[in-house]
């Protein structure tokens, strides 16, 4: 049965902005999908209205688009766990649009945690702060902690302010696939079952914000990101990784943050991360790539000089370093499914600090399939 105009979801556009190609595209691949192009002003207000309805509307972020609720119904966000198939024990992390907002969030700011924010905020940083009792313990996963950042995008942040109250946020997509960074790739996991999707453009970051947590005079980091331990390290106190991001292999019991316990950013294909010397690669891609092709696989190639990609039937070179890999990385492996790519092969880094975030995602979207041929 075909969904009436007020089953659809609601793709908003700016109405001055430039991308007429995009939207006839979207216009005939998303038939449960009714696009309006508004004015910001009024953009920004009736996807207020579905959200004080506790209706859901994804936004988009510097790191990734959000899947937007108010973070003080319950109601609200139990629609967002049954949208995303996310475990209920995996905690949200609340956005804020100024200062005053994390009043209805926590009693208490650290000194340490409003330096933070001072420094970082508007930006990929999110920080752990007491939680007050009476949230919701769907957002908070029923730990004392509530993760809240203020994200810097002013489409998302105008939209917040006119909310008038905190948001929650998760990835806007299904609990372990990729990441979305436009708004083609919510429509692409949730078109028909959220009240719509701001479209403020491709991401600009890439992957998830950092998560810290203010512990015993020190800063932890539970997600790396943008934000590494080098840029927190001038506060002048200890900056460290939890425990899980030292040994990966064993799961947090109960998660203190997203990202922690579960599979996230996955491909439909088999994902193999390789870590070596150009020659080394060279080699091993193109034995692969044979033996895949006698087996009658699609194989993909994406971080790598295009020499190493000589034979794929999909290529990407996504850049020079890792943070330009980053920001690509979600985006490419949609594209392998689109392509119906059954193995991937994707370029990784030697441990290092500048490395860490992306190295993290790979982990988690390869399920640790790591080749060292060093």
């Amino acid at each position: 049965m075909a969904k009436t105009d007020r089953e659809k979801t609601i793709l908003w556009q700016l109405e001055e902005a430039d991308d007429l190609l995009q939207r006839r595209s979207l216009d005939s691949s998303y038939p449960e999908v009714r696009i309006q192009r508004l004015p910001v002003e009024q953009l920004v207000f009736e996807a207020a209205q579905h959200l004080r309805a506790d209706e859901l509307v994804a936004f988009p972020t510097e790191t990734v688009y959000g899947l937007g609720a108010s973070a003080v119904s319950s109601k609200a966000l139990l629609r967002v766990f049954a949208a995303k198939k996310r475990p209920l024990d995996n905690p949200l992390i609340a956005h804020v649009s100024s200062l005053t907002q994390l009043e209805q969030l926590t009693t208490h700011v650290p000194s340490l945690a409003q330096q933070l924010m001072d420094a970082f905020w508007p930006g990929p940083l999110s920080i752990l702060l007491p939680a007050r009792r009476d949230l919701p313990k769907e957002l908070t996963a029923g730990l004392p902690t509530v993760a809240v950042r203020m994200p810097r995008h002013p489409l998302t942040l105008a939209l917040i302010e006119e909310v008038g109250m905190p948001l929650a946020g998760p990835s806007a997509n299904r609990s372990g696939r990729p990441s979305p960074t436009k708004a083609q790739h919510v429509l692409e996991d949730l078109a028909g079952e959220i009240a719509g999707v701001v479209d403020g453009g491709t991401c600009s970051v890439g992957i998830e914000s950092t998560v810290i947590e203010i512990m015993d005079g020190r800063i932890v980091i539970l997600r790396p990101g943008d934000i590494t331990s080098a840029d927190l390290k001038s506060f002048g106190v200890p900056v460290v990784y939890d425990q899980h991001l030292v040994e990966p292999q064993e799961e947090a019991a109960v998660p203190r943050s997203p990202g922690q316990k579960y599979r996230h950013y996955a491909p439909r294909g088999e994902m193999r991360v390789l870590i070596g010397e150009t020659a080394a690669c060279r080699k091993y891609v193109r034995e692969a790539i044979g033996l895949a092709h006698n087996q009658g696989k699609r194989v993909a190639v994406l971080g790598f000089e295009s020499s190493i990609g000589e034979g794929a039937d999909f290529f990407l070179d996504l850049g020079n370093s890792s943070q330009t890999i980053a920001a690509h990385l979600y985006e490419a492996l949609r594209a392998c499914d689109e392509a119906a790519i059954d193995l991937i092969f994707v370029r990784g880094y030697e441990p290092s600090e500048s490395h860490f975030a992306l190295m993290n995602r790979l982990f988690k979207a390869s399920g640790g399939a790591f080749i060292d041929l060093r």
